[in-house]
């Protein structure tokens, strides 16, 4: 296991991240990630790709007096992310593009190497009841499933309605500009 020092944050709490690389798992997840990526839509419609996208983004913006800027960080997404939601939420997006056969195979595989969730630490042996291993080859992919579907069932609508003027994530962090004459920041949060 390695840790990552959060050095932008309150009191540098640690990140820690297992390297998956000596898993008896690890390629399969590697080639399953691959497969999921292949399989699934995922369009990344809100994703910044870095500071200068968001800069371009951001200088093609109207705004005004009544515009208002959030900032969010999802609190340690990977490890939160319920496993079970995230399952019914990938097997429903790959029927929308497979078939029930290769659905139900991805979804079996993907449930067996989403359950290997272990982790050693000063000679315990650890396994989390929730949340993917930072340092697999699939975490990344799996938390942005969980992040679209939450876009798209709750950011959609009020970017479709202007409340929100301007939304992308990159990763856990999260930037919104809103119009105040619209809607609340407790509203949105």
């Amino acid at each position: 296991m390695n840790a990552q020092l959060k050095l932008h944050k309150p009191n540098i709490p640690i990140r820690p991240v297992v390297n998956n690389k000596n898993a008896p798992t690890y390629k399969t997840t590697k080639k399953l990630n691959d497969i999921l990526k292949q399989c699934l839509y995922l369009d990344n419609r809100y994703n910044i790709l870095n500071s200068t996208s968001l800069t371009n983004d951001i200088v093609k913006l109207t705004i005004n007096n009544e515009h208002r800027m959030l900032n969010y960080d999802v609190k340690d997404l990977y490890v939160n992310i319920p496993i079970d939601e995230n399952l019914k939420i990938t097997e429903s997006q790959l029927l929308t593009n497979n078939d029930k056969h290769k659905t139900k195979q991805i979804t079996a595989i993907l449930k067996n190497i989403l359950a290997q969730n272990y982790f050693t630490f000063q000679d315990a042996i650890y396994h989390p009841n929730k949340g993917v291993t930072m340092g697999s080859p699939i975490s990344g992919t799996m938390a942005e499933i969980f992040l679209q579907d939450i876009e798209n069932r709750h950011l959609k609508q009020l970017l479709d309605s202007k409340n929100i003027t301007f939304y992308t994530q990159y990763v856990d962090d999260i930037f919104i500009i809103y119009d105040t004459t619209r809607t609340t920041a407790d509203s949105i949060h």
